[in-house]
């Protein structure tokens, strides 16, 4: 694959044809599992730093790992619908993914590099978004 083909399929996927459509919707697929990757490295990182301290003797300080790990089940969840044509799915992914970047951005104060895959799994998304609409019209023409 050629590298500008592949940065369109990134940027701005084309959805000619069902085919196309269906690979734009892959796109969002790959986005959710992204978050996936992200969210639960980042809660089991947190559990391994919070684990070793005996001096907590409430689940409290293990709340925000757990907040990561669910997040990351949910995002799998949603890849996995997404996966399957789901518009709410991937609607849901990118409203949810907007929001968790907000969060994110809103914590730190600099260009960190889960804010950069943050943007990157949004701009996967849209393209997700485009392709589920873009094969439900397909699929209303009678094309698929």
């Amino acid at each position: 694959m050629k590298p500008s083909a592949l940065l369109q399929r990134i940027f701005y996927p084309r959805t000619d044809t069902p085919e196309l459509a269906r690979q734009a919707v892959e796109n969002g697929a790959v986005a959710g599992w992204i978050m996936v990757a992200v969210h639960f490295v980042l809660g089991a990182f947190l559990i391994i730093l919070i684990a070793p301290q005996q001096t907590r003797i409430s689940g409290d300080a293990l709340l925000p790992a757990m907040i990561q790990i669910f997040l990351a089940f949910f995002y799998g969840a949603l890849a996995t619908y997404a996966l399957r044509d789901s518009r709410a799915a991937i609607v849901t992914m990118f409203v949810v993914l907007v929001l968790d970047t907000l969060l994110v951005s809103l914590r730190v104060a600099h260009l960190d590099p889960q804010i950069a895959i943050h943007l990157l799994a949004i701009i996967l998304t849209i393209g997700g978004v485009r392709g589920a609409f873009t094969l439900t019209a397909f699929r209303k023409a009678g094309k698929v």
